[in-house]
């Protein structure tokens, strides 16, 4: 049996990145392959029963086609960073062990349902030659954005990509999860980062709401496991009555976080645009410009805040309101016709398999 393998940047056990390999290969298995992923978190791996590789060489040794399943693959890192923050190091090494991988074995890749910002950058500033490199050569076949912006960076690279919108609409439908137990209270989903992305104000204020009153219960979330050390988002020390910690332990348990919140607050644009499809409205708090892009599209405007709101300003605005109510200030016919037409990543995907693989 043919086997397919599958790159994203695994090793963080990253919400979004695991939900993303994982649906890719469902769909790929389901087509009869066998498949295999790079780094995924031996839990995951053995509940969905996948095979996890630990290094790039043993992913490609084997394989005619490797599946970059999505992924800020456009991600800008300038030079600084480059050098000395260590996931962007490990990120553009990853890039060149792919690149010399591709050179030693013949494989092809096949990136789907990328992204960026939509922004439209030169290339040298911003990508490492190793990342450049890999993007312009022949066995990195053309593929899919998720933002129409980044067609125009992918042509940088000689290549023509086209858009479809995010693979991951479809998550409420591929992946199972359970809800938290019901309450009559209001409940709020929080995704904060560290550091000049945090308000102590704000958090202060939701801190003394949430002990002198019994309506909104408080949900601290992470999008990585706990072991991976990563510990730039904000947790608090401990749960009490109305503050909760919801750290990532699997697509299931978290997906069943998003569906169980009247709200959502974040920067992350997987955790706002996932809870979406399981009927959770999301607002961007100090957000990046991706998820405002994003939300723009779907006529969200309204929920990009202000980056110093206060509380009282969230709890008029939004947490007075059912949670109806908010989601049908997007455009919803916007939202569905996107999940719709999110199934195009999928048959691309099949595509790119059946005449690759």
């Amino acid at each position: 049996m043919k086997t397919v393998a599958i790159w994203a940047p695994l090793r963080y056990a990253n919400y979004g990145d695991d939900l993303q390999a994982i649906a890719f290969a469902m769909l790929i298995k389901k087509l009869g392959y066998q498949v295999k992923l790079f780094q995924l978190d031996y839990s995951l791996a053995e509940e969905y029963g996948l095979e996890s590789i630990a290094t790039i060489d043993e992913l490609c040794a084997d394989v005619n086609l490797c599946i970059i399943a999505g992924g800020a693959l456009l991600t800008p890192f300038n030079l600084p960073k480059r050098l000395l923050h260590r996931a962007a190091v490990e990120y553009e090494r990853d890039f060149k062990d792919l690149n010399n991988a591709s050179k030693k074995y013949g494989t092809k890749f096949c990136a789907i349902s990328i992204g960026g910002d939509g922004e439209e950058r030169i290339p040298w500033l911003y990508y490492s030659r190793h990342r450049i490199d890999f993007f312009k050569s022949s066995n990195f076949l053309n593929g899919t954005v998720r933002l129409e912006g980044d067609i125009l960076q992918m042509k940088k690279f000689g290549k023509d990509f086209v858009y479809y919108p995010d693979m991951l609409f479809k998550t409420a439908e591929l992946f199972q999860y359970n809800r938290l137990s019901s309450t009559k209270k209001y409940r709020v989903g929080i995704n904060f980062k560290k550091g000049k992305y945090l308000d102590n104000n704000l958090l202060s204020d939701i801190y003394e709401y949430a002990r002198n009153h019994d309506d909104i219960e408080f949900h601290f979330t992470t999008t990585h496991m706990q072991k991976t050390g990563l510990n730039y988002q904000y947790l608090p020390e401990k749960e009490s009555a109305n503050i909760k910690i919801d750290i990532y332990e699997s697509p299931r348990q978290l997906l069943g976080v998003l569906a169980s919140m009247d709200i959502f607050i974040t920067s992350m644009l997987h955790l706002g645009l996932t809870g979406l499809t399981t009927g959770t409205p999301f607002i961007s708090y100090r957000g990046p410009g991706k998820t405002k892009s994003f939300l723009k599209s779907i006529g969200g405007e309204w929920a990009i805040v202000d980056n110093n709101i206060t509380f009282e300003q969230l709890k008029s605005n939004f947490f007075s309101k059912r949670k109806e109510q908010l989601y049908n200030q997007y455009d919803t016919d916007i939202i569905k016709r996107m999940i719709k037409e999110s199934i195009y990543q999928y048959e691309y995907c099949t595509m790119i398999v059946k005449k690759f693989a």
